[in-house]
This record gives structure tokens, C-alpha cells and sequence, in this order.
């Protein structure tokens, strides 16, 4: 990429100047984004899951608390979740491919839903023992909570400036509002949480998360991992 000095820069360019500038965007860390192809299947699942949540199955918060409700962690093998897992096998092995990583296949390790009160807070995490981790948005009442990402860096730095203003360079935080069928993607090691919401509580937010591993074997030197 070609480096551009700001506009208010410019006019100080003299002679010392460099030529054939270039900027390379070192060690990106990708987020990957859609909406479902069939809105539809967002009120296909939330029916399953809260099919779930009435026979008892999974985990609820204890009564007189914020609403919060997870189903099982292995939710992929419902015939109800099909069309939502080939979209997710689909979408996670394009992924895999753009990474270049050499597989025998991919695999959902784990899925499960989120029935929360749309303003609750989760604290900032990561999601172990995968190489993709994934959300889709199944309902979103409005000013429900985002999704915050938190950038691995932010913890490695010894001198954080002002900036004038924020851009993809110096910024440590992505927020991703929440949006009905709207899918994320992005590697396991990013924290993520959700921010304190602000919608009407009458409603609720729901969605389900899952994770995405490789089958093979990983031949690296004194780092040999058979995963088959």
C-alpha cells in the first residue's frame, strides 16, 4: 500500500522527502462478516431454542437474577440447526482456505445459543482449544448490546498516545452492533465481550455462538500435532 501523508501534512514536503513510499499492514487480525442468506432461519432457530430452554436443557441463571440462559454446547447436531451449520461449514472453510491452512477437514467442536436480557454485560474473553470462533445475531431488539473485539496488542503496549482521531491504525477496540442474521467470524485468540446495552428489557437478545477446529496432522518441526 502506498503511504499518504494527511492533507495538512502535505504542503511541508521538501526535497528530503522519500520516493516510492509504500505501507505494509503488519500481522492483520481479520474479522469476517455476512448476513444469512434466509432471514427466516433466525425464527426457525430462536423457536428451537427456547424448545430447549422450556424442557429444562442446558443453563439458566438462578431465579431473582438478570436473565441469562445457555443451551448444551453441542447444539451442531440438531437436525434444527442444519441449515445454520452449512452455512457456518461453508463460510469457516473459506476461511481456512484464505489462511492457507493445510487440513483434512474442518469441524463445529461446539455451538450453543444465548437467551440474555438484551442490556446484559459479558466480561471480555477468548475462546480456547479451536482456530475459529463465530456468532450469529438470532434476535437483536434495538440498543441491545454489541459485541466489543479488543485487539491482542493492546496489553503489549509501554506508551499509548493522543490521537487526534481514531482509524484502523491506533485503534485497540472494534464494536459490532448487533444485528438480526448478521454472522461473525474471526480467529479464537481475539477477546471479545458484550457492552452494556440499552434496550427495552421487555425483550431479549439471542445468539448463537460456536467454534470451528481442523482435523489432520500438523507437521512442525518439535511442535508435531497429530489431530486426526
Amino acid at each position: 500500500m502506498l503511504y499518504t501523508p494527511p492533507k495538512d501534512m502535505r504542503h511541508k514536503a521538501v526535497a528530503a522527502e522519500l520516493t516510492a513510499k509504500q505501507m505494509f499492514m503488519l500481522f492483520p487480525t481479520p474479522m469476517f462478516t455476512g448476513k444469512l442468506p434466509d432471514i427466516g432461519l433466525c425464527d426457525r432457530i430462536e423457536k428451537k431454542v427456547r424448545e430447549l430452554q422450556k424442557s429444562g436443557q442446558g443453563m439458566s441463571s438462578p431465579e431473582g437474577t438478570i436473565l441469562a440462559y445457555m443451551t448444551p454446547d453441542d447444539i451442531q447436531h440438531l437436525p434444527e440447526m442444519k441449515e445454520l451449520v452449512d452455512v457456518i461449514m461453508w463460510e469457516s472453510g473459506n476461511i481456512l482456505d484464505a489462511y492457507k491452512i493445510k487440513r483434512d477437514s474442518h469441524y463445529i467442536a461446539n455451538m450453543w445459543a444465548n437467551i440474555a436480557n438484551p442490556n446484559r454485560r459479558h466480561h471480555m474473553h477468548i475462546h480456547p482449544n479451536c482456530l475459529l470462533s463465530g456468532l450469529v445475531y438470532i434476535k437483536s431488539p434495538k440498543h441491545c448490546g454489541s459485541t466489543v473485539f479488543a485487539s491482542p496488542r493492546q496489553l503489549s503496549k509501554n506508551l499509548e498516545p493522543t490521537y487526534l482521531e481514531k482509524n484502523e491504525l491506533n485503534s485497540d477496540v472494534f464494536v459490532s452492533p448487533a444485528e438480526k442474521g448478521r454472522m461473525l467470524i474471526w480467529p479464537s485468540h481475539m477477546p471479545h465481550a458484550v457492552e452494556q446495552g440499552s434496550a427495552d428489557e421487555s425483550e431479549e437478545r439471542i445468539v448463537v455462538a460456536f467454534n470451528v477446529m481442523i482435523r489432520g496432522l500438523i507437521e512442525l518441526h518439535t511442535g508435531r500435532l497429530d489431530l486426526r
